[in-house]
């Protein structure tokens, strides 16, 4: 049969440079339309393709040929491509034909990463006139008190990504 692999490797949370040794991750593949992908797999009946259980920030899966969006969790989904579980790595995006193997690296983001990103996204959108000002800046203001709040400083990579956008921003 022409299926093709995905290698699947999940990095530590935070440290996209690093597989996840510590924690059990939960993959999930999704079409490219955010359905969960249902096929036959290992010969067995038609199934979906979630909570799929790495070892030690691994897992191989068999599909068939097309383009999916993978992700993982720390948690299993219920078998709802929209409750996925909890502490999601990125959606990545992979598209395979007959016979191919690609690696796919899923990293999950820290909580300084994902509310910083999403505190730039309000203010660009404020820019832009997609969402009134008064309302991104309410957002930001929460969304700042939270990751002062934090117990931990921002990870490295939030760090320096902030420190690009300081360096690139236009006001």
């Amino acid at each position: 049969m022409g299926t093709a692999t995905l290698n699947v490797w999940v990095t530590e949370v935070g440290d996209p440079c690093k597989i996840d040794l510590k924690h059990q991750w939960y993959v999930h593949v999704l079409t490219c339309d955010g359905e969960l992908l249902t096929w036959c797999g290992n010969g067995g009946e038609p199934a979906p393709y979630t909570n799929i259980r790495t070892r030690c920030g691994h897992v191989e899966v068999p599909v068939p040929p097309g383009q999916y969006l993978v992700m993982a969790t720390w948690s299993p989904g219920v078998g709802d491509a929209h409750q996925l579980g909890n502490h999601l790595t990125h959606l990545q995006v992979v598209r395979v034909g007959c016979g191919d193997r690609a690696c796919v690296t899923l990293f999950p983001p820290t909580a300084h990463f994902c509310g910083t990103w999403f505190q730039i996204a309000l203010r660009t959108l404020a820019r832009l006139g997609d969402l009134e000002r008064d309302v991104a800046e309410r957002a930001h203001q929460a969304i700042g008190e939270v990751l002062r709040r934090l117990p931990q400083p921002p990870d490295r990579l939030t760090a320096a990504t902030i420190q690009l956008v300081r360096e690139n921003a236009e006001d």
